[in-house]
């Protein structure tokens, strides 16, 4: 099962490593999604890796109460997300949307699309077959907002895609 680790912004691959390192046993992942995405480097299109979900990382474990215990050795915040008083992992069709989004590698990887009239078509990459879950295109930037499902609610995250012709 999936759950869900509140960490600072901006440091969730440094713990993530440190977990992987420090925290995590045979079986376990710990892993932060990303998300591919072209932004220009000195006036270059360039591809890079965010964050799908900024301030959080992700552990796979069967054992979460053994693994919490494990986690206070790593001298940060890291707060596993609750409902009530339990900690909640993520429901198995959010887990499965995440994992055939991001594959094996958690990297949502970019896609490449095309519109016709106001329709976006997605050719290939990780977005094929989501089109109904884009909330807005950002044409020029190469961007769209996606709407995740994650912990029983809708959350929108930004990932890569390109849109190579207009017809």
């Amino acid at each position: 099962m999936w759950y869900v680790i509140q960490v600072f912004t901006g440091r969730e691959l440094e713990i993530a490593g440190m977990c992987r390192e420090r925290v995590a046993e045979e079986g376990e992942d710990v892993f932060v999604p990303l998300a591919e995405r072209q932004t220009k480097i000195d006036g270059q299109w360039t591809l890079v890796e965010s964050r799908l979900f900024p301030g959080y990382v992700f552990i796979e474990t069967e054992e979460i109460e053994d693994f919490h215990i494990r986690l206070k050795q790593i001298p940060s915040m890291t707060k596993i997300l609750k409902t009530g008083e339990y900690m909640t992992p993520l429901r198995r069709e959010e887990e499965e949307y995440l994992r055939r989004l991001g594959g094996e590698t958690h990297v949502v990887r970019y896609s490449e699309g095309f519109m016709e009239g106001e329709r976006l078509t997605v050719i290939s990459g990780a977005l094929a077959g989501y089109e109904g879950k884009i909330k807005k295109i950002l044409r020029h930037k190469r961007l769209v907002i996606l709407e995740v499902p994650l912990l029983d609610r809708m959350v929108d995250v930004t990932v890569g895609l390109g849109v190579v012709e207009k017809r």
